[in-house]
Formats: C-alpha cells, structure tokens, sequence
C-alpha cells in the first residue's frame, strides 16, 4: 500500500465509524436528502443474488428499472454490504473487508431532473472539506461502472493515494439489442438517470485516523482482545481476518442467515468456518461467539437490532463450530482413503471436497501436499454469490386478460363469464373466461377445481393454471364448449379447505419464529384442502417441547379471532409500511403488490386465498416435522375439519393399541416400556443362546474363526464379529425366499459386498451392502446350502490373497 495518510491522518478530526457515518448522513439531509434506513444484508426483494452487495442494490431493480418511483428523492444510506470476492485478501491487504458499510446519496432523474454531474461532484467536494480534506486534495479520476445489470461513466474520488468513493452516473440497462457495449455486454438507455454514488465509510474513517491498517482504525477494541487470546507468535493478518470474519457475521446472522449448505446460508458458512480455521491457526483461546458478540456490543448502539437475536447465535455459532470439527476428522480420513484409490487430488476435487463435504483446501494439503490455489475461498464464494435463475418455462402466450374474482369476492361460490378461447394448452384442453372465480395454481397453494356449465351441460375442470395474464380452465370435454356466455361453480368444501389451511401457514410461521428467534424465515410451502408444509430456516431440529409450544401460540391466534386484512399497495409503500419482512414467502414481481396481514401476528406479501377471521380456522393441528435439508426444517399441519379428523385417527390408533395389550389407554405408554424392555432382554438372551450354538459351528482358517450358523440375530452376528478374528456366515429361509448374510471382523481384508454379489446369484437373485456385512438373496430356496459353501471358499480365497 502507498498511501500517504499512514501515520499522517487526513481530515480536521479522528473519526469512529459512529462519527463519520452521522457526519455523511446529516450533511445530505441539510441538503435536502431524506435519510433512511438500512436494509437487511439478506437482499430478500431480490431473486438474483443473495446478499446486499451495494446501497444501490437496495433499489435494483424495481426502482431503477422506473417500475417504482423510488422511496424518496434524493436520498441519502448507508448500507452495511457484503463481498466475499476478495477473501484471501481480508487481513493480509490492509484495506480488504468482506462487511463494509457503503454510504450513498442517490437522486432518481425522470422527466424532472433532480441533479446530475456537476451537483454530484460538489456534494462529494463540499462533503470533504467539512470533514477537513480540502479540494487539492482530491482526485477524480474518471472510469466506466457496470453491476447489476446496469452501467454508466463514474468517476472514482481519491485521497492520499486510496479511493474513498465512487461516483456513478448511471444511464444504461443491459440490453442484448443495445447499441452501446460495456465489458463485453451490450446495453441500451434507461428511463431514468441515477446518481449512485458509494462513499466507503470504513476508508474515511481509516483516513482520518492513519493507522497502519483499516481493522486497526475501525474495531481496535477487537484485535486486542484476539491478540492477548492467541499465541505470542500469532500472524497479525490472520487476527485481522478473525476480527473482520466475526463482524460479518455479525449482520449476517442477526439479519436471520441460518448457515447451511445452499444459498445464503453456504455463504455464511464459508465466512464461519474460514473465521474458525484461522482462530485454530492462531491458537486463540476465545471463541468465535465471544468476538460476534463483542461486533454486536460495540455496534449497538446504531444498530440496536443485532442484540436481539444473541443467545440464538451464540447457539447456532456453538453448534456451527461442533460441526466444522467434526468435518476435519472425518474429511482426514476420507481424502486418505481417495489418495490411496485415485493417487493424486486436482484443484478441481478440492472444490469438490470444499462443495460436497466441507472439507477445507489445508487439510487436504496436510495429506496429499497439493498446492492451493490463492484465491480459493474466493472462488467458492464467487460460485455461490448468485441465484441460478430458474428455468423459463416455454408456454403459449395469450393477449387475453382473465378477471380475478376470487381477490374481491373469496366467499362466492358460482360466477357468470364469458369464453374467450378454447384449444390446446401444453397438451391438455384449456378454455380461457374473461373472469372467473377459480384460483389458479401459484404460491404454493394448488388451484381450484370445479365444474363449468353452458347450455345446460357441465364440464368438469381438472386444474387451473396462470398463463400471463390469462387464466387457464384445464376441462373435460372442452370441445363441446362455444364462445359466448358460460357459468362455473368451484369446489367450495376444498376451496374453504386451502383458505383456511393458506392463513394457517401463515400464523405457524409467526408462532415459530416466536418460538425459534427472528432467524426464522419461510422457504417454501405447499397446500391443498388436506393438508400443508412450511419449510423454515432453522440451524437445528425442532423439539417436541418447541412443536407443542409453536402449536400453542398458533392456536391462541386462532382463539383470538383476530381480523386477516388483505389489501394492495404500492411496493414502496408496502415496504416503508412493513419493512423486509414482508417477502417472506420470496420476492414477488410487480410494482403492486396484495398485502395479507393479521395485525400483531404476521403480514406478507402474498397472492392466495385466505379466510376473513383466524376464528375460521378452527383449529390447528401440528402432525409432525422433519429435516428436509441442511438449515432447513419443514412443519406439517392441518387445519379445521381436516385436523379434528386426524386427532380423531390418532385416537382410534391409540384405543386399538391399548385394546391388543388389554390396558388402559392412560397407562399405555407405561405398558408399552415395560413390554419393550422384557422384549430387549428376551432377544439378549436368544443371541447369546445362537453365540453359543454357532461356536460349536466352527472351523479356523488361516488364524481366522469362520462361524456358519443359521438364523442367528444382528445383534449376535456383530458381536462374533467385534471382539476377534472371525467371518460369519448365516442363513435365512422363508416359502418363498432364501437369504445369507456375510459379515467380518474389522481387521480383516475381506469385502463381504463381493462375497454376497457371487452368492446372489446362486440364490437366483443379487446380492450387495458393505465391505465389512453384505447380504444376498434369491428365491431359489433349495440353493441355500450350496450358497453358504459358495461364500466359504470365496471366504477362503480372499484371506488367501492377504497372506
């Protein structure tokens, strides 16, 4: 780094990241810029990347693309933002973060013209010499920006040598017929100008202050408090690197990232177990919760938010850690066990190991002394920054425009239209109606179904779907269906079903995060008039306790027959009126968005069908949960009718079993223990009767007991097999079947997989399983015997070859 300030501080004053932030935002509010807060670093209103990397991405790209009017205008940000681009360089640059708080002033021009270039540069002039660097000072040194899917002319701002801000001007839209080409891509004009302008907050202050690093200027406090837990020795760019790690991570979670193997949650990770290798690497005796928290602490008092989820991320940090240890064991063992198979490891297999397993690059190295590439971690991360876009699904188009009743009218039952197109749709028959009452599949909510009536005749519809604007009625017999007037009647009883069950997964996932912390955020659903599914964020599995509780607080909403309000609202309004939490069920297009709210509860933004009270509902009935991927859980309920019909099924389960045994249903659980444990001693009793019986079964080759008994328990086999040198050889037959299971000692060089893969065939079937117990099968029952001989001389032979 050449820069001059080093030991000879720029400004009028030493600047905390508290100072210099109230300094920028207040100098443009007195000029006539209205200030607002942050956005989350979870960028949820957008379905192209995962985290905020940029204040200007807070209004990409509803509000640049002119679809929305911006929030204000101008106004001025600073937007804490994350970059994992540049991971390797974090600590060892001096200057490179992975969090950094990017303040913006931005004016949105249109038909009236707010300011441009000139205003710009005197804003950034006038701003300096405030903070006391005077203009000859400055550098505009002039460039093209492009990001986002937007470029223009900039002009980067320079002081004693370091950029402290970028000025953008943007004009163009990416565009693949656009006559003008930035990086390679082409572009064509906006409907708006925008001035995107990102001063780097934690630069300025470093700045002011000169210290020989930025970490050295903008959390002090932490370094000192990492350097006296690690050992004397310790590198300092690696303290660096803890101590910025630890306050990424900081907003991360606090802004609900749960750390998984997938999307944000994979980027988190990363950052997790890259702060955790490098704290092993210094030999810190702190924990990685100790310095988030000591972020969250000294952050708080501007951003109070990031202490109310503390003990849930010291939590979810205690459980990462456990985890990460865990993975360099096993990740030890299973490249030892790929070097011996393949003899060598590509760059390639370490991305690869670092995606499927976790298993960082420097264990790796540790066994097969491969070099790492430089900048790994920012290959990865680079790998994960973006959404992949989902797959445009190829459909007819139709320039009809459907009229949907249900949003005005979600309690009537039969409307009258008129048919505006019959014909082919994706190989199903599909008639198109002006208006109509049925809801089509979207939002996780399956569509209506009903029937059709025209002269008379009726046509049952199958499905509905949305295409465009249209709405597709998928009918049985929609041939003999004309142009002009038609009625229809949807199915009521499953209508009111998925009503009540589409507000219900709503309140479940109010109650949940109640329950579980503010971490929790909807990551998919699916309902029908049976049944429904919500998917949530969440860093471990849910208790039983935690399931009961999550019920109770749903049902007291219920109880509370409380109002579920449905309203349409601007984009911006909806979000100045709600905040972030409203995408919760993802980022919906449109500038107009239909708000569903149950005020005190929840409010999203959502396009289903609800009922008009939570007292309709009835009652909520949790039927189990399950982990359907990492950092994920999935809730499974019922609603109304559906959920006394399953406390109903369950009771019958519970009377018939307590009916077999001849008890109470009260004592059944009592019952059940008792039985089940006099059944444990019962079969220990019957295994080591058939350990006994198959050691009189014994022949000895080679130093090695080979043990051929029929019939014998897996808890008998695994016990002859698990304290000396023995094979067991055992088999099964039924009418219809014959099986053999063939299992070894640990310390012997036997693959019983083989084993049973010859001897399946003998039995007419197939045989497969483990290198240390296989079994194989067939329906030749009068083979079994030959089997068994089979499998002992291919038993014979394999301890041959290890002679």
């Amino acid at each position: 780094m050449n820069y001059s300030f080093i030991g000879n501080p720029a400004g009028n004053k030493k600047h905390t990241l508290s100072s210099m932030r109230e300094s920028f935002l207040s100098f443009f509010e007195r000029n006539g810029h209205t200030r607002l807060k942050r956005y989350p670093v979870v960028a949820r209103w957008r379905s192209d990347i995962y985290l905020t990397i940029a204040s200007i991405a807070d209004f990409q790209p509803h509000v640049t693309s002119g679809e929305v009017p911006p929030p204000a205008n101008p106004l001025v940000i600073s937007q804490p933002s994350i970059r994992l681009n540049d991971l390797e360089e974090v600590g060892r640059s001096g200057r490179h973060l992975t969090m950094f708080e990017m303040m913006g002033h931005h004016a949105f021009n249109n038909h009236e013209e707010v300011y441009w270039k000139e205003e710009t540069i005197k804003y950034c002039s006038d701003f300096l010499e405030e903070i006391g660097i005077k203009k000859e000072e400055v550098t505009y040194k002039e460039g093209e920006w492009y990001g986002g899917g937007n470029a223009g002319v900039c002009l980067e701002v320079l002081v004693s040598g370091m950029e402290v801000a970028t000025l953008v001007f943007m004009s163009l839209k990416r565009d693949e017929s656009g006559e003008y080409v930035v990086n390679g891509e082409r572009y064509s004009e906006m409907p708006l100008r925008i001035v995107d302008t990102g001063y780097g907050l934690e630069r300025l202050v470093w700045l002011t202050n000169g210290s020989p690093t930025v970490y050295d200027a903008i959390f002090p406090d932490v370094i000192k408090k990492i350097r006296s837990k690690a050992r004397e020795k310790a590198s300092m760019h690696d303290i660096y690197a803890v101590a910025d790690h630890a306050r990424c991570l900081a907003f991360m979670l606090s802004d609900g990232v749960v750390p998984s193997n997938a999307e944000e949650g994979y980027l988190a990770r990363l950052v997790i177990r890259r702060a955790l290798r490098l704290l092993s690497r210094i030999g810190a005796d702190i924990e990685l919760a100790d310095i988030v928290e000591m972020h969250m602490e000294s952050l708080s008092s501007d951003f109070p938010e990031l202490m109310e989820s503390k003990d849930v991320i010291r939590e979810m940090l205690g459980i990462e850690s456990e985890k990460f240890y865990r993975t360099l064991e096993k990740g030890k063992r299973f490249v030892k066990q790929f070097v011996e198979k393949e003899g060598s490891i590509s760059a390639e297999n370490l991305v690869h190991f670092y995606d499927t397993y976790g298993i960082p690059p420097e264990v790796v190295k540790e066994i097969a002394n491969i070099k790492i590439p430089e900048n790994f971690y920012s290959m990865v991360a680079e790998l994960h920054n973006r959404a992949q876009a989902p797959e445009k699904k190829k459909e007819k188009q139709f320039d009809y425009r459907t009229e949907l009743m249900f949003y005005d009218k979600p309690y009537e039952k039969r409307f009258e239209g008129r048919v505006l197109w019959k014909g082919d749709f994706d190989g199903r028959k599909g008639v198109i109606l002006d208006r109509t009452l049925f809801y089509p599949e979207g939002g996780g909510q399956e569509s209506d179904n009903g029937i059709l009536i025209q002269n008379g005749k009726k046509f049952e519809v199958l499905k509905v779907e949305k295409s465009g604007d249209a709405v597709v009625h998928i009918v049985k017999g929609h041939e003999n269906i004309s142009e002009g007037k038609i009625e229809g009647e949807i199915n009521w009883e499953k209508r009111y079903a998925s009503m009540r069950h589409h507000t219900a997964t709503h309140i479940i996932n109010a109650s949940a995060r109640k329950v579980l912390g503010n971490h929790i955020w909807q990551r998919g659903s699916q309902l029908n008039e049976n049944e429904a599914r919500l998917d949530v964020s969440h860093f471990r599995r849910i208790t039983p306790e935690e399931v009961r509780q999550i019920e109770r607080e749903a049902n007291a909403v219920v109880m509370k027959a409380k109002a579920v309000l449905k309203e349409w609202l601007p984009r911006n309004e909806a979000e100045k009126k709600y905040g972030m939490h409203l995408y919760q069920g993802g980022a919906p297009k449109g500038k107009i968005l239909r708000i569903v709210l149950i005020p005190e509860v929840e409010v999203e933004a959502c396009g289903g069908t609800h009922v008009d009270n939570t007292a309709e509902i009835g009652f909520i009935k949790i039927t189990g949960t399950e982990r359907i991927q990492d950092g994920v859980e999935r809730i499974k309920f019922s609603a109304g009718y559906k959920s006394l019909e399953y406390v109903q099924y369950q009771e019958e389960l519970l009377k018939e079993a307590a009916g077999i045994l001849n008890v109470n249903t009260s004592v059944l659980p009592k019952t059940v223990k008792r039985f089940f444990e006099e059944w444990k001693d019962l079969r220990k009793q019957l295994e080591n009767l058939q350990k006994n019986a198959a050691s009189s079964s014994v022949e000895t080759f080679n130093g090695v007991k080979i043990i051929t008994q029929d019939d014998l328990a897996p808890g008998a086999i695994k016990s002859l097999t698990g304290k000396e040198k023995s094979v067991v050889i055992s088999g099964k037959k039924s009418e219809k079947s014959a099986m053999i299971t063939i299992a070894s000692s640990s310390d012997l060089n036997i693959d019983c997989s083989e084993i049973a893969s010859e001897t399946g065939s003998v039995l007419g079937g197939k045989g497969g399983g483990r290198r240390e117990v296989a079994q194989a099968g067939g329906p030749l029952t009068d083979k079994l015997e030959d089997a068994k001989k089979i499998a002992v001389e291919l038993v014979k032979k394999q301890l041959e070859k290890d002679l």
